[in-house]
């Protein structure tokens, strides 16, 4: 859909276009049953002034809407109608009108008036009424263990620190996020690097006498079998499971070989099982749609500690505390709260922030000899780290991540952020007298990381704001787009501004780089190490740019306003993150109206992480295995309206 000027048509026409597609879209949301009996104007059901028809009707209603986007393609050809690529097409245009208008390009911004994000939002919600329908489409792959999640859950069951970063592959990442099943295939070659793993894993164990005793205690057959199996496989454990694996011990020790050297080759059987490696999710009996208790705790436990369900989650499941709200919620906050809220920051916030790129990224050392401290990379990681953390455990507005007011700090980054030298040793939190540092925004790891080696990028800084706090990623840049030179350096003495506006010349660019280069402008006080600057080059920084809403930023400190201005936007993007990380899928266009339900619930209590992450965890999109699957327990319970 492609951003439209307002349009000059009399109102005559305008009111005709208006009713069209009122009648279109109250057509559209009716139920089945009802749409044979609905008709178009004149229809007596035709009394809602629906979003759609308000915010799109005036310029996309009738058959000749602007842009060649007409809303009834939006709408099924039949009621009947098979699903195939009709529905795939239709499926490609909604996505595209969601994203315009989660981006704010849709409605344009020079119309006389535009919609609040609450509007927005019913607009969303609209178009996911109309978004086809496909059975199973939103059940989440099985996920295999990530190589943090296997460290974790090897030391949780044995209590042995053990690192797989030598032994297991990469981790694929999908929608910003490792753990994600639709990209973790298992060759023949990795499953041999899981039976590598066990190997090692038990041979280990065995020779940690702690680590033996804690697993075996005095047993002398395979007693402790039943209660390590339902730990290592985290769900209930058939009584012929345990058996099974008993007559492998018996087997193997009537064979001559050592009650070490058997308990090693189950413990190997164990660990190499897809019981052990993955984590299946097969829904209840008789109600596959809906998660067991043990698979919420599942799910709570490698979302917010990358590791398996502790004894006191355990216990919560025995009990049933897990089948409501209310226990959900106080299970999901006391893991948040261990480690003073590592567990999230770690994993979680490294991953959608892509904290880690850091530690790879360089800069020309000719240039930027502070480059050569190989203590800098981490600490700048580690900051934001730190921040993140501090707003689980405190339970602060998610809000500071943009704007806090202080920052976490050791002596060398106050002195590579020109700051008040500290004394002593390790980080601390530290009171910023001004805006320019505290959140992510005046942060090295996200500068740093989002430059080249002998210049800042003014397009990757827009876009990874854009794509990581908003949610609004601008779509890839065309094959004809080029690039601009790798140093702010030229013959013709044009600064980096001035490159960019040539670029923004070609008309495939000018849309996409509008608001991405205005953002990347208001962050250019800071260099290619995250460090303010007032030149470049002999030349005052020009930080002074304008929104495609008319917003004037210079700097960024308003940046900082102009983005608290979208702070609905900003907790839906850390909302729907933390959802695809703990669920292990995209969300789709379905998933939009619970999604602003988390985003309403949050911003109702001002905007507390405590509050975000209840409500994230109580939302059917959690708390079901398939979000289309109907049942009765969906409105009620754990699913339901005591969230």
């Amino acid at each position: 859909m492609p951003r439209l000027l307002h349009s000059s048509r009399s109102p005559v026409d305008r009111a005709a276009r208006v009713a069209f597609s009122v009648a279109l879209i109250a057509v559209a949301l009716l139920p089945s049953q009802d749409r044979a009996a609905a008709q178009l104007p004149g229809n007596p059901f035709v009394t809602l002034d629906g979003p759609l028809a308000r915010w799109c009707g005036e310029c996309h209603g009738g058959p000749d809407a602007e842009g060649g986007f007409e809303l009834s393609s939006l709408l099924p050809q039949s009621a009947g109608a098979a699903a195939g690529k009709g529905d795939r097409e239709r499926l490609e245009r909604l996505l595209l009108a969601a994203s315009r208008v989660r981006g704010r390009t849709m409605p344009p911004s020079d119309e006389d008036e535009s919609p609040t994000y609450r509007e927005r939002a019913a607009i969303l919600a609209a178009l996911s009424r109309l978004a086809p329908r496909r059975p199973g489409a939103r059940v989440a792959t099985m996920r295999r263990l990530t190589r943090r999640q296997y460290e974790h859950t090897i030391r949780a069951l044995f209590g042995v620190r053990w690192r797989a970063l030598d032994l297991l592959p990469d981790d694929a990442t999908a929608h910003g996020f490792e753990g994600i099943g639709d990209v973790q295939n298992v060759s023949p070659l990795m499953f041999e690097k899981y039976l590598d793993v066990a190997d090692h894993v038990a041979s280990a164990v065995i020779a940690d006498e702690g680590a033996s005793a804690r697993l075996f205690g005095s047993a002398i057959d395979g007693g402790w079998l039943s209660a390590f199996l339902p730990r290592a496989y985290r769900r209930p454990v058939a009584a012929a499971e345990v058996e099974a694996l008993r007559a492998d011990l018996a087997q193997a020790t009537g064979r001559g070989a050592s009650r070490a050297a058997a308990r090693h080759a189950v413990l190997r059987s164990v660990l190499a099982s897809p019981s052990f490696l993955f984590r299946a999710e097969v829904g209840r009996a008789g109600d596959a749609g809906r998660l067991a208790p043990h698979e919420i705790a599942v799910r709570l436990a490698y979302m917010i500690t990358s590791g398996p369900p502790d004894s006191e989650l355990d216990a919560a499941v025995i009990s049933g505390a897990l089948e409501s709200a209310a226990g959900i919620r106080e299970e999901a906050l006391r893991l948040a709260r261990q480690r003073r809220g590592r567990g999230l920051a770690d994993d979680f916030a490294t991953q959608w922030l892509g904290l880690h790129e850091v530690l790879t990224h360089n800069a020309d050392f000719r240039r930027f000899p502070q480059i050569w401290n190989r203590s800098l990379r981490p600490a700048l990681k580690d900051e934001v780290v730190r921040l993140f953390a501090h707003i689980v455990a405190a339970d602060r507005s998610v809000l500071e991540l943009i704007d806090s007011g202080y920052a976490f700090l050791d002596p060398l980054l106050a002195k590579h952020y020109g700051l008040q030298p500290l004394e002593g040793r390790g980080f601390r939190r530290v009171e910023l007298s001004d805006r320019r540092r505290g959140g992510v925004l005046g942060a090295g790891a996200m500068l740093m990381s989002t430059s080249y080696p002998l210049r800042t990028s003014p397009v990757k800084r827009g876009q990874w704001v854009l794509a990581r706090l908003l949610d609004s990623p601008p779509p890839p840049p065309p094959p004809e787009a080029g690039e601009l030179p790798k140093d702010d350096k030229n013959k013709a003495g044009l600064t980096l501004r001035e490159q960019l506006e040539r670029h923004r010349k070609q008309r495939s660019c000018r849309a996409c780089h509008a608001e991405m280069d205005a953002i990347g402008f208001a962050l250019e006080n800071y260099d290619p190490l995250g460090r303010w600057r007032d030149e470049v080059h002999g030349r005052p920084v020009d930080a002074n740019a304008e929104l495609p809403d008319g917003t004037a930023i210079d700097g960024p400190i308003a940046l900082k306003d102009a983005l608290l201005l979208r702070a609905d936007d900003f907790v839906r993007a850390l909302a729907k993150n933390l959802l695809v990380h703990g669920i292990g899928r995209e969300l789709t266009l379905a998933d939009e109206p619970e999604l602003a339900k988390i985003v309403a619930a949050t911003r109702a209590r001002e905007d507390r992480f405590s509050a975000l992450l209840a409500a994230v965890v109580t939302s059917p999109l959690f708390l079901m295995r398939d979000p289309d699957h109907q049942s009765a327990a969906t409105s009620t319970g754990a699913g339901g309206g005591d969230r």
